[in-house]
């Protein structure tokens, strides 16, 4: 079996929508065939958009979206509605904790607060890398909009079940060391 693997490189100039891809394509198959894990591994994370449903084309993933920008912490609701437990590991930030907060606070809302494990009491994480059960993306891009939109950044997607699982370990280290 072959497994598909890509590496992004995108700057101001080239590959600008690459990553975007990326991400909504990962984010509505986690929705259409929900993983039992999802990690999210970044020094910072906002509230970026994952959807442009402003068109609709998104609407049978869920319809009560509506016409509009869907961001993460929806989509993250959305996940753990559907049975993924949330890891966020990031860092001790003020940045991170306004996305925080309003995550944790729809989450609660959903009656969800018990499938988000928020943790953030590291200041050195320099890792980036967003984990499923069936695929990692590993690079040097943050979940900022400056990460998914401007800064030049390279990352590699990986369906490789030996990536997948070296990278499980890894990011475990997080959540128990």
């Amino acid at each position: 079996m072959t497994s598909y693997k890509r590496e992004v490189f995108k700057n101001a100039s080239v590959s600008q929508s690459a990553v975007r891809e990326v991400l909504t394509f990962l984010f509505a198959q986690e929705l259409l065939a929900p993983s039992r894990h999802v990690y999210f591994v970044a020094p910072w994370i906002s509230n970026i958009v994952i959807f442009d449903n402003r068109l609709g084309q998104f609407d049978s993933i869920n319809p009560e979206w509506g016409k509009r920008e869907v961001r993460l912490a929806e989509v993250m609701v959305a996940m753990a509605a559907a049975g993924a437990q949330l890891h966020v590991h990031t860092r001790p930030d003020n940045h991170n904790r306004v996305f925080c907060w309003k995550l944790k606070e729809a989450m609660s809302d959903a009656g969800l607060g018990d499938r988000l494990a928020w943790k953030d009491d590291d200041p050195h994480l320099h890792t980036k890398g967003l984990l499923t059960d069936r695929v990692v993306i590993l690079g040097s891009m943050n979940l900022t909009e400056k990460g998914v939109g401007i800064n030049d950044e390279a990352i590699t997607v990986s369906y490789d079940p030996e990536d997948v699982a070296k990278s499980r370990v890894h990011f475990d280290t997080y959540e128990h060391g």
